[in-house]
């Protein structure tokens, strides 16, 4: 009777077992279903790479990893969190599986679950050197600026070679208003990492606040390691108006334009320069109408272009800016003033 007893046991206990794993299989079907049906409508050919590999290995969790990051980069998040949550279901010893799900609870706005994530992996990860700039990265993010150094000092005593960590502190400094410290530290960490880009970007920010030439060198430094860097080509356009090297500035300006025409900016600041230094009103009427055309909620370009208009005695379209301005921003005193002298 017991061999009975034990041999039903078993053949439920195997019935059992293959249930389970059908019902398993069932899920990474379905889930691959779905991934398939999104990866069409999105047109990605890495998603549809990634989902035929998934095919051959449904227990690979780096491919379900690899799958939430460009699930990322294609926004879409909840996606993105259950591929994580599987990967980190099949291997939970990759600390890199957890950083993905960091990374995609971050770009959906939520840091409660990005905060609690990383407290857990601080905890089973001590010496992840990534988790830890991770927690400062939040933490200067929420300003809670002292957290956030310690954890990066925390991160450098594990590896005192980390440029992140040492750009991070540079940009807390920075912050919160010690320039001394920011550039410092954003000097060292352009001495680890010779192509940290953002690092020469913010040096070149902060010495051009100051009207220092130097500023030129880093903005010059961003565009060797990313020649595509439009803010850096930007800046450095801006600082040699505010230089008062015009001609360098126009032209720096002009060279923007002709590879990216959206820059707005640049329309705006071109007017400026026709208006107040070149003194011509009407090039400078053609730069503002750009602007504007291009960014029709541009407030500073709406108030200069009736400025301009006023200039040339057009009142009727003076008084339409000035009126346009004050609807974007109610409060803005120079267009009611604009408006009062006509």
């Amino acid at each position: 009777m017991k061999k009975v007893i034990l041999f039903l046991s078993l053949c439920f206990f195997g019935v059992f077992i293959s249930c389970t794993s059908e019902s398993a299989k069932t899920d990474v079907e379905e889930l691959n279903k779905k991934a398939d049906s999104l990866s069409s409508k999105l047109n990605s050919p890495e998603l549809k790479t990634v989902n035929a590999e998934l095919l051959k290995n449904p227990n690979d969790a780096s491919l379900y990893d690899k799958r939430s990051r460009i699930y990322q980069s294609l926004k879409q998040f909840n996606e993105a969190i259950n591929d994580s949550k599987r990967a980190i279901k099949i291997d939970s010893t990759k600390s890199e599986f957890h950083m993905t799900l960091v990374d995609a609870y971050f770009s959906q706005n939520s840091t409660r679950m990005a905060k609690e994530l990383l407290e857990i992996m601080e905890k089973k990860f001590p010496d992840n050197t990534p988790t830890l700039l991770k927690l400062s990265e939040m933490f200067f993010l929420v300003r809670q600026y002292q957290k956030a150094i310690d954890y990066a000092n925390k991160a450098l005593k594990i590896d005192e070679n980390l440029a992140k960590a040492y750009y991070l502190k540079g940009s807390i400094y920075r912050e919160s208003g010690d320039t001394a410290k920011a550039i410092s530290s954003l000097e060292t960490a352009t001495e680890q990492d010779n192509k940290f880009e953002d690092a020469f970007y913010d040096l070149g920010v902060i010495y051009a606040a100051r009207k220092n030439p130097i500023a030129f060198e880093y903005y010059d430094n961003t565009l060797k390691i990313n020649p595509y860097n439009a803010n850096a080509r930007y800046a450095r356009a801006k600082l040699l108006q505010d230089l008062n090297k015009i001609d360098e500035a126009i032209k720096e300006y002009e060279n923007i334009i002709s590879k990216d025409a959206s820059c707005y900016n640049c329309y705006y600041n071109l007017g400026a320069i026709y208006l107040e230094i070149k003194k011509d009103n009407k090039k400078a009427l053609e730069k503002f109408t750009k602007a504007i055309e291009l960014n029709p909620s541009y407030t500073e370009a709406y108030f200069a272009r009736g400025f301009t208009y006023a200039k040339l005695k057009d009142k009727e379209n003076a008084k339409a800016d000035y009126s346009t301005c004050l609807k974007i921003q109610p409060n803005y005193d120079a267009a009611i003033q604009g408006l009062n002298n006509l």
